[in-house]
């Protein structure tokens, strides 16, 4: 989306009322797990799900066509990344990310951001358990499909990509799918159906043909294209349908709700007094040391490749910790040669010495 001038001033304006803002600057307190240049994650305060993490843009954008293309690149190029990272601090087998635009659909401040959840069989979250809800009549699946291929082939037309030559082979795992629902979107990277028993009126359902189950087993540009895609898919059922607003949810790993295990966007759209209701959580303070949590997911967000890494200040005690530098690898070595835990000072003073080498 091109921003005006008007646009522009008033995103200056809300932006300066911005809770995230606030908590993105350190003007306001934040348990920060991950940040580079364009992205930060942080801990929920108000977490559904032990491990809850929020990821957003620095910038501020209400809602995701706000998002020029080369943040959303980035940023959902490395969502795979921080969802491993996720899961290995907490020790869990699955993930969902959720997506609000709009606040029909649970958005509660306007600043874009996804919310992650460490999920497993038998965790009690039944949020996303899906209850059939609604079918399109045939004109208006045919007019979702036209929308939705026209705003793809507007994307690669903006965006060519040298793999793209039209539909592409169907994997294995995927036929059964084609075959029961109704496709409206095909290229070499994805699948986009109707399911047959959709939870609205205008649900699509996006799979990867790259990756079956994980999420964080995607390549950074199967990964885009992915969300680029849900994106779209969000627009069609918005302008086509009236909805207004949208849920995104993926789910990869099995749970409870998602029995297969499979790799899976949702695209909800969302009206107001509908019965997605339950898809919303009620905030509740936590019951479990936010601090442990914290470090145990920031301790696995340190593999995450980004060119956008930087410096991060510690707000706690102003000392600064070098987490990356932009194009160059740097290795920390927390110990010794005789096996003991070196210092933070010392960690940084060979962190600094790598950089020169």
């Amino acid at each position: 989306m091109n921003l005006t001038p008007e646009m522009k001033t008033q995103l200056a304006e809300q932006k300066k009322q911005c809770v995230f803002c606030k908590l993105i600057s350190g003007e306001m307190p934040a348990k920060k797990v991950f940040v580079d240049k364009i992205t930060v994650a942080m801990l929920d305060i108000y977490p559904a799900l032990k491990g809850h993490t929020l990821f957003m843009l620095k910038e501020h954008y209400p809602i995701m066509p706000y998002i020029p293309a080369e943040e959303f690149k980035h940023y959902f190029g490395i969502l795979p990344q921080l969802c491993q990272a996720v899961k290995k601090g907490m020790v869990s087998t699955a993930i969902n990310v959720f997506i609000a635009n709009g606040g029909v659909a649970g958005q509660q401040s306007p600043h874009f951001l996804a919310h992650v959840f460490p999920r497993e069989q038998g965790d009690g979250f039944f949020n996303f358990l899906f209850k059939q809800g609604g079918s399109l009549e045939e004109a208006q699946v045919k007019m979702l499909s036209n929308n939705f291929n026209l705003m793809m082939q507007n994307h690669f037309s903006r965006n060519p990509a040298v793999w793209h030559q039209g539909e592409g082979a169907t994997p294995d795992f995927l036929e059964k799918i084609k075959t029961d629902d109704v496709t409206i979107y095909e290229d070499e990277k994805v699948l986009a159906v109707i399911p047959e028993k959709s939870a609205a009126k205008g649900h699509i359902v996006i799979y990867s043909k790259d990756e079956k189950r994980y999420i964080e087993k995607l390549a950074t540009p199967d990964a885009e294209h992915l969300f680029f895609a849900a994106s779209f898919a969000a627009t069609a059922v918005f302008e086509g349908l009236g909805a207004q607003g949208t849920n995104i949810i993926l789910k990869s790993g099995i749970t409870d709700d998602n029995p297969e295990g499979r790799l899976v966007l949702h695209i909800l759209p969302r009206m107001p007094g509908d019965h997605l209701q339950s898809l919303l959580w009620q905030p509740k303070q936590p019951s479990y040391n936010v601090d442990s949590v914290m470090s145990k997911i920031k301790d696995n967000t340190w593999s995450i490749k980004s060119e956008a890494k930087e410096e991060e200040k510690s707000e706690a005690k102003g000392e600064v910790k070098i987490e990356a530098v932009v194009k160059k690898k740097v290795i920390i070595n927390n110990y010794d040669l005789k096996g003991k835990k070196l210092s933070p000072e010392e960690e940084i003073r060979r962190a600094i010495e790598g950089m020169q080498r």
